[in-house]
C-alpha cells in the first residue's frame, strides 16, 4: 500500500515545524514584484489544541505574531494584548467558550503563550473554533476537530531484531502522523507519515537501536496541521517565490489539534 512520504523533520520549540530544502532556479525569475502599499496587516497565529492537559497545566497553546513585510526593521515578539478565545461548537452551535489569557513564561512554560488556566481537557471528535482580536486588524479565526489516538491494528505489531512492523487502522480525521523513539536520554523522529483516510496503512521501520524496553509514539495530527507542516515556506533558494500557507479562515498561520499513542516494544524470545 503506498504511503505519502516527506523529508525528516526537526522538532524546533512545542511542534513548530519547518524544513529547509536545497533547491535551485533555472530559467526566467518568475517572482511577482511585492509594494509596501500591498502588504495586508493582520495577525500571524500558530494554535494548538491537545488533550493530554493535566488539572490545571494546559498544554494546548496559541502564539501570535504580527506580519511584517520581509527585510523590514521590526519585532517577532508575539503580541501581549490579543483576545484569545476558543468556542465549542456543537451542531454548529457554540456551547462552550474558553479563555486563553496571555500567560508569562514561568516554571512551567519557557515560552510567553496564550494559554487557558482552567482545565480545558478537548476530546477527539470535537470541534473547535479559535478567535484571536486585536486593535484595527481583521480577526484571525479558525477551525479544528480534534482527532483520534492512532491506533494498531490488533495483533499487527511485529518486532524482529531492530526492524518494527504494524498496521495502521484507517481514520479521516487524522492528516499526518510522526513517528518517535522515546528512551530515557532523548527523542528521535523515525518517520513522518500521510496514512490513508480509506483503508489501512502499513508501516515499517528500522530502528537505531535495539528495541527492547522502548516506547514507539505516534502523534497524530489533524488535516490542518498536516497540510501546514507538510507545505514549508522556507527554502534555501531565496530567488523562488512560494505561496503563503494558511489553514485559517481568516487571517494568517494555523490553527489545529493533536493526539497521540504509546507503543511499548517488547521483545519476544
Amino acid at each position: 500500500m503506498g504511503i505519502k512520504r516527506f523529508n525528516k523533520y526537526y522538532l524546533y520549540g512545542i511542534f513548530a515545524f519547518t524544513t529547509l530544502s536545497c533547491e535551485y532556479y533555472l530559467g526566467i525569475n518568475q517572482q511577482p514584484q511585492f509594494r509596501g502599499q500591498n502588504i495586508e496587516e493582520g495577525m500571524n497565529v500558530f494554535g494548538l489544541l491537545r488533550p493530554d492537559s493535566i488539572e490545571s497545566y494546559n498544554k494546548s497553546f496559541v502564539y501570535v505574531q504580527q506580519i511584517w513585510p520581509v527585510l523590514e526593521i521590526g519585532g517577532y515578539k508575539i503580541i501581549s494584548d490579543v483576545t484569545v478565545w476558543v468556542e465549542h461548537i456543537i451542531n454548529n452551535e457554540v456551547t462552550e467558550t474558553i479563555e486563553f489569557p496571555f500567560v508569562p513564561s514561568d516554571s512551567f512554560f519557557n515560552d510567553t503563550l496564550y494559554r487557558p488556566l482552567t482545565n480545558f481537557t478537548p476530546r477527539p471528535g470535537e470541534r473547535y473554533r479559535l478567535i484571536c482580536q486585536y486593535g484595527e486588524f481583521p480577526d484571525a479565526v479558525g477551525e479544528t476537530v480534534v482527532p483520534p489516538e492512532p491506533r494498531i491494528k490488533e495483533n499487527s505489531l511485529a518486532v524482529a531484531g531492530r526492524n518494527v512492523s504494524f498496521t495502521l487502522v484507517a481514520d479521516s480525521l487524522i492528516g499526518m502522523i510522526d513517528i518517535y523513539l522515546i528512551t530515557d536520554n532523548y527523542n528521535q523522529i523515525l518517520d513522518r507519515i500521510v496514512p490513508s483516510m480509506l483503508s489501512d496503512t502499513e508501516i515499517e521501520l528500522t530502528l537505531p537501536v535495539d528495541p527492547q524496553e522502548l516506547i514507539l509514539r505516534l502523534f497524530a495530527y489533524d488535516q490542518n496541521l498536516a497540510v501546514y507542516n507538510g507545505n514549508s515556506n522556507i527554502s534555501l533558494n531565496f530567488n523562488k517565490y512560494r505561496t503563503t500557507i494558511s489553514t485559517l479562515e481568516s487571517g494568517f498561520g494555523v490553527f489545529g489539534s493533536l493526539n497521540y499513542t504509546d507503543v511499548e516494544l517488547q521483545v519476544v524470545n
